[in-house]
């Protein structure tokens, strides 16, 4: 009968060997492909589309005439193109942020730029939809005020 065999002393254990304590990764997605890791474009996928979608619903309500469509339109490209990029601006970011903990990660800062870009026409976008949005408003409250007396000519 043979003796056990012991581990070796602690100077010369490698770090990839399984001792009894468990080893807490940062990251714990796998790397499936064997590569580095890279941004998700996702976000930019997505900035591009609510801007062009928010560019889009401004060129129909500029050409409808004043009425509830022309304020419901409005409002769903204020949302698209003011606020949801701001948010995948952010998401992006974030994104990136967490990934850096993981050393084959590899950062597309392109993106970041490109969102920040597309942030700054969505907004602009949007405030243009704001001021189609008030203008039909305006004109139906003063419509309103005029027809119960409440203001005059």
């Amino acid at each position: 009968m043979s003796a056990p065999k012991l581990p070796p002393p602690n100077a010369s254990r490698s770090p990839s060997s399984s001792s009894g304590a468990p080893r807490h990764n940062a990251s714990k997605k796998k790397d499936r492909g064997g590569g580095s890791l890279k941004a998700s474009a996702y976000p930019l996928l997505l900035g591009i589309f609510t801007v062009l979608s928010g560019m889009a619903l401004l060129a129909v309500v500029m050409t409808s005439p004043a009425g509830s469509s022309v304020v419901f339109l409005g409002m769903i490209g204020y949302f698209l193109s003011g606020l949801a990029t701001p948010l995948l601006w952010g998401w992006d970011a974030a994104a990136q942020r967490r990934g850096q903990v993981n050393p084959n990660f590899s950062a597309k800062r392109q993106y970041s730029r490109a969102l920040r870009i597309l942030t700054l026409v969505g907004i602009v976008v949007a405030i243009v939809h704001l001021l189609f949005v008030s203008t039909v408003i305006a004109e139906k409250l003063s419509e309103w005020l005029f027809i119960a007396g409440l203001v005059g000519v």
